[in-house]
């Protein structure tokens, strides 16, 4: 494989073109320039989902690569934006508490989580009737600083083209678009997968997600705070406060309710004070069986799809994009839960 064209330049296109430049593929992504996702997500890496109280999905592989990845960019980008991160997750009852009790002596847990400590006597504005635990082990980007950087990065190598993809321009049958012949075409265009028709299938869904950032001198700059939501602080007394989960939402407008939403959140978890100063939205790329959409069309040999990758972007991309790299080129199976194949079974 000698040259492939990407489209779509957020977080899932730009890992896939570092993974393929390092393997010395001739890349070029074609981005639109207005990027709906990756560059406003909270960047957060959390190895646990809280609303089973289950581990994410594998993330015993997922999270050390993904850390790895990330470090070694910041050398390469020549920026700062990977930081470590302490999540308290305040439980919402007895049953919680009982869940997350049991399962911090589980094997497979032990490096995940712990019970609390004598976080109550530290902060008395916490809201923490049933107790609070620990989440080991995560981190969070600075996903707008990152994404910056890695665009600038990408520019210079001549790799990064600022674009809308016209499929008017585009020649299926040779794999050519604006003139150009390519070895593959790989879809990597988020929640606007269905204007492209050949992998229509996936059915990737909207999943609107809005985030407060507000001020505080009052909260704890040193742990994410969780309960039905985040704080996460930022640095400067500054946190981002999310998320909204607003399902078949195309538009990207903030709105009012979900403010109220966000605000609502924030009083369930502290009685501090606050004041908002901004408020961004944000478009995740969501399938319904929650797993990423990857691998070559069935019938059209050498396009590809590298999508879907949803709440989990930011853990997810580093370790698929190296998968997705070495299908490409070497032929390797892909992980059987998220082939495209499966939308046709």
């Amino acid at each position: 494989m000698k040259n492939t064209l990407i489209i779509g330049g957020g977080i899932a296109g730009s890992s896939l073109a570092i993974q393929l430049m390092k393997r010395g593929v001739g890349v070029t992504i074609l981005d639109r320039g207005i990027n709906h996702s990756s560059a406003v997500a909270s960047g957060m890496v959390n190895p646990m989902v809280f609303r089973r109280m289950n581990l994410s999905w594998r993330v015993d592989e997922m999270l050390p690569y993904a850390r790895d990845f990330y470090l070694e960019l910041e050398d390469t980008l020549k920026a700062k934006f990977y930081n470590t991160l302490r999540i308290r997750r305040f439980f919402s009852s007895e049953q919680e508490r009982g869940y997350w009790e049991k399962k911090q002596h589980e094997a497979e847990y032990q490096k995940y989580l712990t019970l609390h400590d004598d976080f109550d006597e530290k902060v008395p504005l916490a809201k923490n009737e049933f107790g609070s635990g620990i989440v080991k082990n995560a981190f969070w980007i600075r996903s707008k600083r990152f994404m910056e950087k890695m665009h600038l990065f990408l520019k210079e190598q001549k790799v990064l083209q600022y674009g809308q993809f016209e499929p008017a321009k585009f020649i299926l049958e040779e794999l050519s678009y604006d003139g150009s012949i390519y070895d593959s075409i790989v879809f990597c265009c988020g929640s606007d997968n269905d204007k492209i028709p050949y992998f229509s299938q996936a059915n990737i869904q909207y999943n609107r997600g809005q985030i407060l950032h507000i001020e505080s001198s009052e909260l704890s700059q040193q742990e994410l705070w969780n309960r039905k939501g985040f704080i996460l602080p930022v640095g400067e007394e500054k946190f981002m406060l999310g998320a909204t989960y607003e399902w078949n939402e195309p538009s990207l407008n903030i709105t009012a309710q979900a403010r109220e939403k966000l605000e609502g959140v924030f009083k369930t978890i502290t009685e501090a004070s606050y004041e908002v100063y901004g408020q961004t939205v944000g478009m995740r790329p969501t399938v319904a069986d929650r797993r990423p959409v990857m691998g070559e069309h069935p019938e059209y040999r050498g396009l590809f799809i590298f999508n879907g990758l949803g709440t989990k972007g930011y853990m997810l991309a580093p370790l698929l994009s190296l998968e997705m790299a070495q299908c490409m080129t070497e032929g390797r199976a892909l992980h059987e839960e998220v082939v495209f194949s499966r939308f046709y079974k």
